[in-house]
Protein backbone atom coordinates (compact mmCIF):
# COMPACT_ATOMS: atom_id res chain seq x y z
CA UNK A 1 0.00 0.00 0.00
CA UNK A 2 1.07 3.73 -0.65
CA UNK A 3 -0.02 4.81 2.74
CA UNK A 4 -0.72 2.09 5.55
CA UNK A 5 -3.68 4.37 6.83
CA UNK A 6 -5.55 4.40 3.72
CA UNK A 7 -6.79 1.56 1.10
CA UNK A 8 -5.80 3.23 -2.07
CA UNK A 9 -6.08 0.34 -4.79
CA UNK A 10 -6.05 1.02 -8.21
CA UNK A 11 -5.49 -1.18 -11.21
CA UNK A 12 -5.44 -1.29 -15.18
CA UNK A 13 -6.89 -4.02 -18.12
CA UNK A 14 -5.24 -4.46 -21.15
CA UNK A 15 -6.95 -7.59 -23.48
CA UNK A 16 -4.79 -9.29 -26.74
CA UNK A 17 -5.66 -11.64 -28.88
CA UNK A 18 -2.79 -13.84 -29.76
CA UNK A 19 -2.56 -15.82 -32.86
CA UNK A 20 -1.13 -19.43 -33.71
CA UNK A 21 1.73 -17.21 -35.99
CA UNK A 22 2.90 -15.22 -32.49
CA UNK A 23 0.79 -12.19 -33.40
CA UNK A 24 -0.60 -9.81 -30.97
CA UNK A 25 -3.00 -7.49 -31.42
CA UNK A 26 -4.40 -5.86 -28.47
CA UNK A 27 -8.35 -5.39 -28.62
CA UNK A 28 -8.81 -3.47 -25.34
CA UNK A 29 -7.31 -0.95 -22.74
CA UNK A 30 -8.78 0.62 -20.01
CA UNK A 31 -8.84 1.62 -16.05
CA UNK A 32 -10.75 -1.00 -14.05
CA UNK A 33 -13.50 -0.54 -11.39
CA UNK A 34 -12.00 -1.77 -7.95
CA UNK A 35 -14.85 -3.58 -6.33
CA UNK A 36 -16.11 -2.86 -2.43
CA UNK A 37 -15.15 -6.48 -1.89
CA UNK A 38 -11.20 -5.42 -2.22
CA UNK A 39 -12.25 -2.66 0.50
CA UNK A 40 -13.48 -4.65 2.82
CA UNK A 41 -11.05 -7.71 2.08
CA UNK A 42 -7.69 -5.48 2.77
CA UNK A 43 -9.91 -3.97 5.80
CA UNK A 44 -9.81 -7.55 7.23
CA UNK A 45 -6.47 -8.27 6.32
CA UNK A 46 -4.95 -4.74 8.21
CA UNK A 47 -7.08 -5.17 11.29
CA UNK A 48 -5.82 -8.22 11.74
CA UNK A 49 -9.37 -10.07 11.40
CA UNK A 50 -10.77 -12.43 9.18
CA UNK A 51 -8.93 -15.40 7.79
CA UNK A 52 -5.96 -16.51 9.97
CA UNK A 53 -4.28 -17.96 6.72
CA UNK A 54 -2.49 -15.03 4.99
CA UNK A 55 -2.82 -17.11 1.36
CA UNK A 56 -6.66 -16.42 1.69
CA UNK A 57 -5.95 -12.73 0.79
CA UNK A 58 -4.25 -13.42 -2.44
CA UNK A 59 -6.33 -12.64 -5.85
CA UNK A 60 -5.85 -16.23 -7.05
CA UNK A 61 -9.61 -16.43 -9.07
CA UNK A 62 -11.56 -15.06 -12.19
CA UNK A 63 -14.40 -15.14 -14.10
CA UNK A 64 -15.45 -14.30 -17.44
CA UNK A 65 -18.95 -13.14 -18.25
CA UNK A 66 -21.27 -12.54 -21.08
CA UNK A 67 -23.26 -9.91 -20.54
CA UNK A 68 -21.50 -7.04 -19.58
CA UNK A 69 -22.92 -4.81 -22.18
CA UNK A 70 -26.04 -4.83 -19.56
CA UNK A 71 -24.64 -3.14 -16.85
CA UNK A 72 -22.66 0.07 -18.94
CA UNK A 73 -24.36 2.15 -16.99
CA UNK A 74 -24.88 0.60 -13.98
CA UNK A 75 -21.50 -1.44 -12.69
CA UNK A 76 -19.19 0.41 -10.12
CA UNK A 77 -17.46 0.02 -7.19
CA UNK A 78 -20.91 -1.61 -5.66
CA UNK A 79 -20.58 -4.53 -8.37
CA UNK A 80 -20.29 -8.18 -6.35
CA UNK A 81 -20.99 -10.73 -9.09
CA UNK A 82 -20.75 -10.62 -12.78
CA UNK A 83 -23.64 -10.06 -14.77
CA UNK A 84 -23.71 -13.46 -16.43
CA UNK A 85 -20.50 -15.50 -15.76
CA UNK A 86 -19.38 -18.09 -17.52
CA UNK A 87 -20.53 -21.76 -16.14
CA UNK A 88 -24.12 -20.57 -14.69
CA UNK A 89 -25.57 -22.80 -17.58
CA UNK A 90 -23.22 -25.00 -19.13
CA UNK A 91 -21.01 -26.11 -15.80
CA UNK A 92 -17.46 -26.63 -16.73
CA UNK A 93 -18.11 -26.95 -20.58
CA UNK A 94 -18.41 -23.29 -20.88
CA UNK A 95 -14.65 -22.56 -20.15
CA UNK A 96 -13.74 -25.94 -21.66
CA UNK A 97 -15.09 -26.07 -24.68
CA UNK A 98 -11.93 -28.01 -26.78
CA UNK A 99 -11.29 -31.54 -25.57
CA UNK A 100 -7.65 -30.44 -24.94
CA UNK A 101 -8.27 -26.90 -23.34
CA UNK A 102 -5.76 -26.30 -20.79
CA UNK A 103 -7.87 -23.62 -18.53
CA UNK A 104 -7.50 -24.69 -14.87
CA UNK A 105 -10.99 -24.11 -13.27
CA UNK A 106 -11.96 -24.23 -9.77
CA UNK A 107 -15.67 -24.98 -8.63
CA UNK A 108 -16.06 -23.06 -4.64
CA UNK A 109 -18.84 -20.49 -3.61
CA UNK A 110 -19.28 -16.49 -4.27
CA UNK A 111 -19.26 -13.81 -1.79
CA UNK A 112 -22.72 -12.03 -2.16
CA UNK A 113 -23.47 -8.80 -1.49
CA UNK A 114 -24.12 -9.50 2.53
CA UNK A 115 -21.26 -11.89 2.87
CA UNK A 116 -23.70 -14.84 2.44
CA UNK A 117 -23.40 -17.15 -0.36
CA UNK A 118 -24.47 -16.06 -3.50
CA UNK A 119 -26.84 -18.44 -5.71
CA UNK A 120 -26.21 -18.66 -9.59
CA UNK A 121 -29.10 -18.61 -12.04
CA UNK A 122 -29.46 -22.78 -11.51
CA UNK A 123 -29.93 -21.38 -7.69
CA UNK A 124 -26.60 -22.96 -6.90
CA UNK A 125 -24.67 -22.12 -4.25
CA UNK A 126 -21.22 -23.19 -5.95
CA UNK A 127 -19.65 -21.29 -9.30
CA UNK A 128 -16.92 -21.80 -11.87
CA UNK A 129 -13.56 -19.71 -11.41
CA UNK A 130 -10.59 -19.84 -13.57
CA UNK A 131 -7.35 -20.05 -11.41
CA UNK A 132 -4.75 -17.65 -11.73
CA UNK A 133 -1.90 -19.97 -11.11
CA UNK A 134 1.68 -18.91 -9.22
CA UNK A 135 3.40 -18.20 -12.37
CA UNK A 136 0.84 -15.63 -13.82
CA UNK A 137 1.33 -13.33 -11.01
CA UNK A 138 4.42 -11.25 -11.64
CA UNK A 139 5.18 -8.52 -9.39
CA UNK A 140 5.97 -5.11 -11.37
CA UNK A 141 7.47 -2.87 -8.81
CA UNK A 142 7.02 -2.03 -5.07
CA UNK A 143 3.44 -1.20 -5.08
CA UNK A 144 2.27 -3.17 -8.47
CA UNK A 145 1.24 -6.68 -9.08
CA UNK A 146 0.08 -8.18 -12.84
CA UNK A 147 -2.05 -10.81 -12.99
CA UNK A 148 -1.74 -12.43 -16.65
CA UNK A 149 -5.02 -14.71 -17.65
CA UNK A 150 -4.16 -17.06 -20.35
CA UNK A 151 -7.59 -18.17 -22.10
CA UNK A 152 -5.97 -20.60 -24.92
CA UNK A 153 -7.37 -20.91 -28.22
CA UNK A 154 -9.73 -23.93 -27.69
CA UNK A 155 -11.44 -22.60 -24.27
CA UNK A 156 -14.55 -20.44 -24.30
CA UNK A 157 -15.13 -20.78 -27.80
CA UNK A 158 -18.46 -19.42 -29.47
CA UNK A 159 -18.80 -17.46 -26.38
CA UNK A 160 -19.50 -13.52 -27.05
CA UNK A 161 -17.06 -12.43 -24.16
CA UNK A 162 -18.00 -8.97 -22.46
CA UNK A 163 -16.84 -8.61 -18.70
CA UNK A 164 -14.13 -10.14 -16.32
CA UNK A 165 -13.54 -10.11 -12.82
CA UNK A 166 -11.01 -10.83 -10.02
CA UNK A 167 -11.46 -12.61 -6.72
CA UNK A 168 -10.27 -13.13 -3.69
CA UNK A 169 -9.62 -16.32 -2.21
CA UNK A 170 -11.02 -16.55 1.12
CA UNK A 171 -10.46 -13.33 3.35
CA UNK A 172 -13.45 -14.12 5.70
CA UNK A 173 -11.79 -17.49 6.39
CA UNK A 174 -14.41 -19.35 5.78
CA UNK A 175 -14.56 -23.15 6.29
CA UNK A 176 -15.86 -23.81 3.12
CA UNK A 177 -13.55 -21.16 0.64
CA UNK A 178 -15.94 -18.43 -0.23
CA UNK A 179 -14.65 -15.60 -2.73
CA UNK A 180 -15.85 -11.59 -2.95
CA UNK A 181 -15.03 -9.69 -6.37
CA UNK A 182 -12.22 -7.08 -5.93
CA UNK A 183 -12.21 -6.01 -9.28
CA UNK A 184 -14.46 -5.88 -12.60
CA UNK A 185 -14.56 -4.41 -15.79
CA UNK A 186 -17.23 -4.97 -19.11
CA UNK A 187 -15.16 -4.44 -22.31
CA UNK A 188 -15.80 -4.71 -25.80
CA UNK A 189 -17.34 -7.58 -27.73
CA UNK A 190 -14.97 -10.58 -28.33
CA UNK A 191 -16.23 -13.44 -30.20
CA UNK A 192 -13.67 -16.34 -29.08
CA UNK A 193 -12.89 -18.79 -31.55
CA UNK A 194 -10.60 -20.97 -31.65
CA UNK A 195 -8.31 -19.02 -34.55
CA UNK A 196 -6.77 -16.94 -31.12
CA UNK A 197 -5.96 -17.34 -27.67
CA UNK A 198 -6.77 -14.21 -25.75
CA UNK A 199 -4.33 -12.73 -22.93
CA UNK A 200 -5.76 -10.38 -20.58
CA UNK A 201 -2.73 -8.39 -18.50
CA UNK A 202 -4.22 -6.87 -15.71
CA UNK A 203 -2.35 -4.72 -13.13
CA UNK A 204 -3.26 -3.53 -9.46
CA UNK A 205 -1.51 -0.43 -7.72
CA UNK A 206 -1.69 -0.93 -3.91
Amino acid sequence: MKNNDTIDVSGHLEIYKVYEDGREEQVFGQQNTITSGMGVSLGLLYAGSGATDITNFQIRYFQLGVKGDTVLETYGVSSFLMASALGQENGISDYHTGADTNLPVVFQELMDWDGGAALDSQGVDDWYFGLISDNSIKRVDLNSVTYILYIDKTACNGHILNEVGLFMQNPFGYATKRAPMVAYRPFTNITKTNDFALIFKWTLNF
